[in-house]
């Protein structure tokens, strides 16, 4: 089973079981993801969870 989040430009599926990154859709298509879109997904999950945190401990 996968689980869909939607981004900026389109939406990402990641594996339910593991919450890693399987492919990313655009306009341009559907493509699987590469090590480079895995990292990139990763880098802006990290920036949004301690943006998150930063508020809750205001």
């Amino acid at each position: 089973m996968a689980k869909n989040t939607t981004i900026k430009g389109g939406t990402v599926t990641r594996n339910a079981k593991t919450g890693r990154v399987v492919e990313v859709t655009t306009r341009k298509g559907v493509s699987k993801a590469s090590p480079k879109s895995r990292e990139t997904a990763k880098t802006a999950s990290s920036k949004r969870s301690s943006a998150l945190t930063r508020l809750a401990n205001r």
